[in-house]
C-alpha cells in the first residue's frame, strides 16, 4: 500500500474527531471557510517551491518541511486556520516565546500579527497566511522539543543522540493545529526539564533589570576583608546584591551604636559619623559568600577583583547567557534517564543521579583550554583500581617525546616504561626518538599505577572515541581551587572512591573499607559495574541551583557562537521566500 495511502489512514481518526472541532469554533466565530480552489492551487504551489528550496536547507529545517508536506497533503491542501480565536491564540503564543530566550520572528510574528488583524483577501495571501501560521506552530514545537539549533553544526564531534519523534509525532502536529491544542504542548515540552522554568523565570528578571538600566558599576579599590570594615562602595555592593537576590531589600543597616568612636582626642574637632550604609555588615558579608557561590568563586566573603568583575559583568549579557543555556536545556531536556552521572564542564562538577534523585555530587578537574574536555555521553562500564597509564597519541607527540629527546631520564622521573605489541619492556637507548618527532611511534609509553600516576588510584572505564575517562588524581591540591581547568582533557575527580561504592551497588561487596583495602594491594583489577551507567559531558554556563540560577565563566568561548545561532533568520526566510 503507498505510503500516502498509509499516512491518511492513520490520521483519519484525527482529522474526523479535530474536523469537528475546528468546523464547531469556525462557526461559532461566524468564520466558516468554504473550500477554495484557488487558495489550494496556491498552497501547493508553495510547497512544490520549498521543497526545491530544501537543497540548501539545515536537517531541522528540513524535517519541519517534510511536516508541512505531509500535513498539507493529507488535508488536500486546504487551509487549516479558519479560527479566528485560534490565530489569536497562535499571535500571543508566538509573543511569548520570547520569555524562552527565543526570537519570535522566527515564527514570523509580525506577519502573522497583521494577518490577524487585517484578515487576507487574495487567495495568494490566504495561501501565504495559512502556509505561515503553520509553520509557526510546528517550528516553535520543533525549537522546544529539540532546540533551535542543532548542536552538531556547532560541534562536529557532538555524539549524544537527539531524542526521536514518536510513532504518532504527526498525529500530535495534526492535533496541534486543527485541534487548536499548541498552547498546551508548547507548556508541557517547558516542563520536560527541571533546570528549565527557573531558567525562564531568572531570563524575565535579569530583562527586567535590563529594561531599567541594569545596574551601576562597583568601582575597583581595596579588597573588602572583614565585617565592620567601612567602605564608600558599601551601598552600591548592597544594591547590586538586592538585584541578584543574593541580599534582601530589607536587609539590616550597621547599627549606629556598633560603629567604631566618632571623636578623637580632647581639644580636637569630633571625626564625622560614619553613614551606617557604608559598612561591612554581617548580612552583606553572607550575601556576598552566596554571589560568590552562584558564580563559581572562592566563597569567601572577600570583596576583591574577582568578585567585582562578577558583580560589574552587565546584566544584558548575562540575560544572553540564561538565553544560550536555555537553549542547550532544550537540547538536554530527553536525553536523560532515571539514573546517570552527569559533568558540567565549565562548573567544574559532577553527580550522580539514580531514580532521579542527586544521590552524590563533587568536585572535578577539567581539560585546559588548549587540551578541551569534549561534550559528549558514554556509558560507564567498570571501574578499574589501579590503573595503569598509556600515554595517549597526543600527549606522546605534544610533550613526551620531546622531553625524551632532550632528557631520557623523563622515563624514570615520570615512571614510564616503554612496552611493545606484546607487552614486552624496550630499552629506550635503543629507540630513534628523532625518527617520531611527528608521530608513528611503534611502542606504548606506560605508567606504573600507584599514588603519584596520573590516574591516582581509581579509573572509571567507559570506552569511546575521545579516550577521556573519569579517574583519581595526585593533584588533589588543585581541588581547592575555584577554576580548575588544568588537565588534557580527562577528567580528574575529587572523592571518587564514593563514586565508585554507589556505581558498584554491592555494598556487602565493595563498601568504601573494601575498595580501599582491594587499592591497598596494589594489585589492578577491573570490577564491572551490575548496569552501565550512562555518563554525560555536557557544557552549562548558567544552570538552575537550589531555587536560583547559577552562573560560570566560559572557559572553552562557546556561547558566543550559539548565540549568534540562535540570532539567526536563515531557516526562517526559506518559508517566506517559498510563499512569495
Amino acid at each position: 500500500m503507498a505510503p500516502l495511502i498509509l499516512l491518511c489512514l492513520a490520521l483519519m481518526p484525527v482529522i474526523i474527531s479535530v474536523s469537528s472541532v475546528q468546523v464547531y469554533a469556525a462557526e461559532s466565530a461566524g468564520n466558516l471557510e468554504l473550500p477554495d480552489q484557488t487558495v489550494r492551487t496556491h498552497l501547493k504551489s508553495y510547497l512544490d517551491r520549498l521543497d526545491r528550496l530544501d537543497a540548501s536547507s539545515s536537517s531541522s529545517r528540513l524535517e519541519i518541511d517534510g511536516q508541512l508536506q505531509r500535513f498539507y497533503r493529507v488535508l488536500d491542501y486546504r487551509v487549516a486556520w479558519t479560527n479566528r480565536n485560534a490565530i489569536k491564540r497562535l499571535v500571543e503564543v508566538i509573543a511569548e516565546s520570547v520569555d524562552d530566550g527565543l526570537k519570535p520572528s522566527d515564527y514570523h510574528y509580525d506577519e502573522i500579527r497583521d494577518f490577524a488583524q487585517n484578515p487576507p483577501e487574495s487567495p495568494a495571501l490566504k495561501a501565504r497566511a495559512d502556509l505561515l501560521m503553520t509553520d509557526a506552530i510546528f517550528s516553535l514545537l520543533s525549537h522546544m522539543r529539540l532546540g533551535k539549533v542543532m548542536p552538531r553544526s556547532l560541534d562536529p564531534n557532538w555524539n549524544i543522540p537527539a531524542p526521536k519523534p514518536g510513532v504518532n509525532h504527526d498525529q500530535s502536529l495534526m492535533m496541534a493545529v486543527m485541534g487548536g491544542k499548541f498552547p498546551e504542548m508548547i507548556s508541557s515540552l517547558r516542563r520536560s526539564s527541571p533546570g528549565y522554568l527557573p531558567l525562564r523565570k531568572a531570563l524575565a528578571s535579569y530583562r527586567k533589570v535590563v529594561g531599567e538600566g541594569g545596574w551601576q558599576s562597583v568601582y575597583q579599590g581595596p579588597q573588602i576583608e572583614k565585617v565592620g570594615q567601612v567602605d564608600r562602595r558599601m551601598p552600591l555592593i548592597r544594591q547590586r546584591l538586592i538585584l541578584s537576590g543574593d541580599l534582601s531589600a530589607d536587609a539590616p543597616l550597621a547599627k549606629t551604636n556598633a560603629l567604631p568612636a566618632d571623636s578623637s582626642a580632647s581639644g580636637v574637632a569630633p571625626a564625622p559619623p560614619i553613614p551606617p550604609a557604608q559598612v561591612y555588615t554581617q548580612e552583606l558579608f553572607d550575601a556576598v559568600k552566596a554571589f560568590q557561590q552562584g558564580h563559581g568563586l572562592s566563597v569567601d566573603g572577600v570583596i576583591g577583583i574577582e568578585t567585582l568583575n562578577a558583580m560589574n559583568y552587565p546584566a544584558e549579557l548575562r540575560a544572553d547567557q540564561i538565553r544560550v543555556n536555555l537553549e542547550r536545556e532544550r537540547w538536554h531536556s530527553k536525553i536523560f534517564g532515571r539514573t546517570y552521572v552527569m559533568v558540567n564542564i565549565p562548573a567544574f562538577s559532577v553527580e550522580y543521579v539514580q531514580d532521579n534523585v542527586v544521590r552524590w555530587n563533587s568536585r572535578v578537574i577539567v581539560g585546559k583550554p588548549e587540551t578541551q574536555t569534549p561534550v559528549f555521553s558514554a556509558q560507564i562500564q567498570s571501574v578499574i583500581y589501579n590503573p595503569q597509564w598509556v600515554i595517549p597519541s597526543g600527549i606522546l607527540v605534544k610533550e613526551a617525546i620531546p622531553a625524551i629527546r632532550k632528557d631520557v631520564g623523563y622515563l624514570d622521573k615520570h615512571r614510564l616504561t616503554i612496552v611493545d605489541s606484546k607487552g614486552k619492556p624496550v630499552d629506550p637507548n635503543r629507540v630513534n626518538w628523532s625518527q617520531y618527532s611527528k608521530g608513528g611511534f611503534p611502542y606504548r609509553l606506560v605508567q606504573a599505577s600507584g599514588d603519584d600516576g596520573s590516574l591516582g588510584r581509581i579509573k572509571f572505564n567507559m570506552p569511546n572515541r575521545f579516550t577521556v575517562y573519569m579517574h583519581d588524581t595526585p593533584t588533589k591540591p588543585l581541588f581547592e581551587r575555584a577554576r580548575r581547568a588544568y588537565s588534557h582533557g580527562c577528567v580528574r575527580v575529587d572523592r571518587p572512591f564514593e563514586l565508585a561504592e554507589l556505581l558498584l551497588r554491592n555494598p556487602e561487596t565493595w563498601s568504601l573499607p573494601k575498595i580501599q583495602a582491594a587499592i591497598n594491594t596494589g594489585r589492578t583489577r577491573t570490577v564491572p559495574i551490575p548496569v552501565k551507567v550512562p555518563v554525560f559531558f555536557l557544557y552549562q554556563t548558567a544552570f538552575a541551583d537550589g531555587g536560583k540560577v547559577s552562573f560560570r565563566d566560559d572557559i572553552y568561548n562557546r556561547d558566543k557562537e550559539l548565540l549568534g545561532a540562535l540570532n539567526s533568520n536563515k531557516d526562517r526566510r526559506s518559508v517566506e521566500e517559498a510563499a512569495r
